[in-house]
């Protein structure tokens, strides 16, 4: 895996999820609460939460520590601070 693809699971998990509760169907498939009553789909509700923190620990990036989150916001704004600079010269 590489971390463009694990974030944009992570965010397509996050926007399906109802209080950090997706739904997946047999196929691992994450599915809204409309999506599965609307297509009649049998679903299973899985932590949300635990799902990104698994994804992540398969890079080596333990997301459920606040300290590693908020380094990585603080390291995420100094690059783009940096790249806006190096525009502007």
């Amino acid at each position: 895996m590489n971390w463009s693809k694990v974030i944009d699971n992570s965010i397509e998990v996050l926007q399906k999820s109802d209080r950090g509760i997706v739904l997946m169907d047999m196929y691992n498939n994450i599915l809204t609460p409309e999506e599965a009553a609307f297509n009649k789909i049998s679903v299973t509700p899985y932590n949300a939460l635990k799902f990104i923190q698994q994804q992540f620990a398969m890079l080596g990036f333990d997301v459920s520590k606040k300290e590693n989150r908020i380094k990585m916001i603080a390291l995420l704004e100094e690059l783009d601070r940096l790249s806006i600079q190096r525009l502007n010269f």
